[in-house]
C-alpha cells in the first residue's frame, strides 16, 4: 500500500469513501497474497498491484467514469485474486537446482567407484578393505547435512554473521585444546566415533561470516567510513594470522584466496586488496624459501630428478602413472601397485590410472560442469548477500577442485587439501553442507525481493 498512498490515494472523495475503497483493495491484496507462500515477496507484490490498480482507475476516470465506476473497472481488469495469486506463487515458488544436485551425485558416485577400485586392487591390505563402506556412510551422512542446510533460511545467517565468525574462532581453539593428534596435528575433535577437522572446516565458516558482515546494513551504518575500512581489514586478517601462527598453510592459502576475492568484489577497494596480496605473496615466498622442507618440495615438484628419493619422488611417480595409463588405463581394480595415498591426496591420479585418459577427461569435464553450475547461480539470485554467499562457497570449492586437478600435471607440490566429494574422509561433511547452503540460496531466489546493500557498500 505504500506506493499507492504516495501516489495520492483513490481520488478526491470524502474520507469515509476513501477508507472503504482502501479496505476493498486491501481485501483484494490479502486474497492474492494468501496464495503466495513466499512471504518475503508479499510487500513487493502489494506495492506493485496497488500501483497497477491506481493506474487503471486514473485511466478510466480520464474517460469520464466516476470514482466508484473506475474502482469497479480496475478490480475487474486485474482479475480473480486467487488466479493471480496462484500465478504469482508459480513465479515465486522455491527452485530446485537440479543441475548442481545431479553434479554432486555424479561426483559422489565417482568417489564410490574409485574406492571400490582401490579395494579390488589391494584386497590384501586390511586397512583398505572397507573403504567403500566407510565412504558410503560418510556420503550418506553428508547428504543428510546437505538436505538440512538446503532448508536453512540464509537471511537468518546474515543476522548471525558475528556469532558465526566467533564460532569459527572457537572451533579452532577447541581443536587445539581438545583435538586428537592425527597426522601430526591436533585439528581433529572426536564425536560419536567420528573425527571432525575443525581447522579444515573453519575457512568455510569464516567466509560465510565475512560475507554476511560485509554486506550487512547495520555494519555499513555503524561506523564512519575509515573506521569501517579498518574493521573490514581486521576481520579479514585475524583468521590469516591464526592460520599462520598454527602453521596451517593449506587453510591459510585457500582462505586468503577466497576472502580477498570477496573483499574486492564487495568493497571495490582495489588498492587495499592489492597491498595485502603483495604482502602475503612476498611474505609467503620468503617463508617458503627459508623453510628447507617446503623449498625442497617446491623444487622437487618442478624438477623430478631433484633428490630422487626425496621431495621429487611423489611428483615423479605421478608423472609416470599419468603417462603410462594410456587412453584405457588398467581397468577396475587392475591398477598396478605402488601409488601411495590413492584414496586421498592422489585420488584423481588413481582414477586416470584405472580408467585412462578417456576416463580422466570425462572426470575433468564433470568437475568443470559442477564449477560452472555453481558460479552461474550468482547471476540468478537478486539478493546481494545471497549472490555473495554463492560466490564465496563456489570459490571455496572451486579452488580446492582446481588444486586437485592440478596434481595431475605432476608439477604441483602435494599438500593436505582433500579433493572435494571424492577423496576419502569426513571432509565431505563440510563440502556437502556448503553445497546445501548454496542450493538453499538458489531455492529462495524468487522468494525474496532484490536487495541493495552492496550498492550502499560501494557508495559509502
Amino acid at each position: 500500500m505504500e506506493s499507492f498512498q504516495r501516489r495520492g490515494g483513490f481520488g478526491t472523495g470524502g474520507g469515509r469513501r476513501m477508507m472503504e475503497q482502501r479496505k476493498k483493495l486491501d481485501n483484494y491484496l490479502d486474497r492474492v497474497c494468501a496464495e503466495v507462500r513466499a512471504k518475503g515477496m508479499h510487500r513487493e507484490i502489494r506495492e506493485e498491484l496497488s500501483g497497477h490498480f491506481q493506474d487503471l482507475m486514473l485511466e478510466r476516470q480520464q474517460l469520464g467514469a466516476t470514482e466508484e465506476e473506475a474502482q469497479q473497472y480496475a478490480i475487474a481488469q486485474m482479475g480473480d485474486p486467487q488466479v493471480i495469486g496462484r500465478d504469482l506463487h508459480r513465479i515465486h515458488k522455491p527452485r530446485i537446482p537440479w543441475g548442481l544436485l545431479t553434479a554432486v551425485m555424479m561426483l559422489s558416485a565417482v568417489s564410490l567407484l574409485g574406492m571400490g577400485a582401490i579395494e579390488a586392487g589391494t584386497s590384501f591390505n586390511p586397512a583398505l578393505s572397507d573403504l567403500t563402506m566407510r565412504q558410503t556412510v560418510y556420503i550418506i551422512l553428508g547428504i543428510a547435512v546437505m538436505t538440512g542446510m538446503y532448508f536453512v533460511n540464509f537471511k537468518l545467517l546474515q543476522r548471525a554473521s558475528g556469532f558465526i565468525y566467533a564460532a569459527a574462532l572457537m572451533a579452532i581453539v577447541a581443536s587445539l585444546l581438545l583435538g586428537q593428534l592425527i597426522n601430526g596435528n591436533r585439528h581433529y575433535v572426536g564425536f560419536l566415533g567420528l573425527y571432525f577437522d575443525l581447522v579444515g572446516y573453519s575457512p568455510y565458516i569464516f567466509v560465510v561470516a565475512l560475507t554476511g558482515i560485509w554486506t550487512s546494513h547495520s555494519f555499513m551504518l555503524k561506523w564512519r567510513r575509515r573506521t569501517r575500512e579498518l574493521a573490514e581489514v581486521a576481520l579479514l586478517l585475524l583468521p590469516a594470522v591464526i592460520y599462520a601462527a598454527i602453521r596451517s598453510l593449506p587453510e591459510l592459502v585457500v582462505y586468503l584466496a577466497v576472502s580477498l576475492t570477496l573483499y574486492v568484489w564487495i568493497t571495490r577497494r582495489w588498492i587495499t586488496a592489492g597491498l595485502m596480496v603483495i604482502t602475503f605473496v612476498s611474505g609467503g615466498a620468503i617463508y617458503v624459501w627459508n623453510n628447507l622442507n617446503l623449498r625442497d618440495r617446491v623444487i622437487g615438484a618442478i624438477n623430478h630428478n631433484y633428490m630422487l628419493n626425496g621431495p621429487g619422488y611423489l611428483n615423479r611417480r605421478i608423472h609416470e602413472t599419468i603417462t603410462s595409463a594410456g587412453w584405457r588405463g588398467y581397468g577396475f581394480g587392475g591398477a598396478e601397485e605402488g601409488l601411495p595415498y590413492a584414496y586421498s591426496d592422489l585420488f584423481p591420479v588413481f582414477l586416470v590410472q584405472c580408467f585412462g585418459w578417456a576416463g580422466g577427461m570425462l572426470f575433468i569435464a564433470a568437475v568443470g560442469w559442477f564449477v560452472l553450475k555453481m558460479i552461474s547461480y550468482t547471476r540468478a539470485v537478486r539478493d546481494t548477500y545471497g549472490r555473495m554467499l554463492i560466490l564465496a562457497l563456489a570459490l571455496m570449492l572451486a579452488i580446492r577442485l582446481a588444486y586437485g586437478l592440478s596434481i595431475l600435471s605432476g608439477r604441483m607440490p602435494i599438500t593436505a587439501i582433500p579433493f572435494p566429494f571424492l577423496s576419502y574422509g569426513q571432509h565431505v561433511f563440510i563440502e556437502f553442507a556448503a553445497v546445501g547452503l548454496l542450493m538453499g540460496v538458489y531455492r529462495r531466489k524468487d522468494m525474496l525481493p532484490a536487495d541493495t546493500s552492496l550498492d550502499l557498500t560501494m557508495d559509502a
